[in-house]
């Protein structure tokens, strides 16, 4: 049996302070350890079912890291060659991982997500592989839809429904497709959009280098900010730290969803109000070279 078979389900788990929770969805607990297990899987079996994908294919992604380790670990378990297209800052763990499954990774610039798109457009043009195409692809929303947001929907035990849910983009398919799906059940939840302080583009800001891998550049993919009520920005020094605070705790999460945890938080503190709920994107180890 695939050990895709068996992602999703993970638990919605308790980060209290004060008199504020914070439930995170433990997408680390995931296959291959992180959200992006769910989109990749979906894809991956839309694209087979409709003979998109035939035996022994080629495919390339354009990724920060999560994306590229989740089609690394199912193009090994199903036979397909996978090309990664990186920015070269990303984390050296990230790199040996994609190497380990048998991945063949491609370097650009530092933080350079466009070239990266670019390349795999035209190695997807040239040579006839499979473009992923995570970043425009709407079945990285419906695949939320489909089952992340309602696994939450089914895990909320509380009587009086959530506040907010608040998480970073990267593609903005998790943001986007639970988000939708939350909005139907509970009409008066906000929806909080997170985005690195140093490259605050979704706020009006310029692009810029940052070190919470895995989101920034949002708006620029499949986030609606008229669907959105709010964008907040987060330090990449205050994500590490907070991320730290976890691991303190028992809880060894990713840079992102320290991001996350954070900046929910925050704004219950801010808006008076006591739950909210995000994401725990990613494990903390493929974090070691960056902290």
């Amino acid at each position: 049996m695939r050990l895709s078979n068996h992602i999703g389900n993970t638990p919605l788990l308790p980060i209290k302070l004060e008199d504020v929770t914070v439930w995170g969805k433990a997408e680390f607990m995931n296959p291959g350890g992180s959200v992006k297990d769910r989109m990749v899987n979906f894809i991956l079996n839309d694209a087979e079912a409709n003979g998109k994908l035939k035996p022994g294919g080629q495919i390339v992604e354009a990724t920060s890291g999560n994306t590229g380790i989740s089609l690394a670990m199912m193009c090994a378990e199903r036979g397909y060659t996978l090309y990664i297209i990186m920015p070269s800052d990303m984390s050296e763990e990230r790199k040996k991982i994609f190497n380990y499954y048998g991945a063949r990774l491609i370097e650009v610039g530092p933080g350079d997500f466009d070239g990266a798109i670019a390349t795999r457009d035209d190695m997807c043009e040239k040579m006839g592989f499979f473009n992923f195409n995570q970043f425009h692809n709407p079945l990285n929303i419906l695949a939320h839809y489909n089952n992340t947001g309602v696994e939450i929907w089914k895990q909320w035990k509380k009587l009086t429904p959530p506040d907010v849910f608040i998480l970073g983009t990267g593609t903005g398919g998790t943001l986007m497709g639970c988000g939708r799906r939350l909005k139907e059940i509970w009409p008066n939840i906000k929806i909080v959009a997170v985005e690195p302080e140093e490259s605050a583009v979704m706020s009006g800001g310029e692009k810029g280098l940052h070190g919470i891998q895995g989101i920034g550049d949002g708006s620029k993919f499949l986030v609606d900010l008229d669907f959105v009520d709010q964008v907040v920005t987060i330090s990449t020094e205050h994500a590490k730290m907070k991320a730290r605070q976890l691991a303190f705790n028992g809880l060894f999460v990713g840079v992102s969803a320290g991001a996350n945890v954070l900046a929910a938080q925050e704004w219950l503190f801010q808006n008076n109000k006591r739950n909210a709920i995000t994401i725990l994107c990613d494990r903390g180890e493929r974090y070691f070279s960056c902290l």
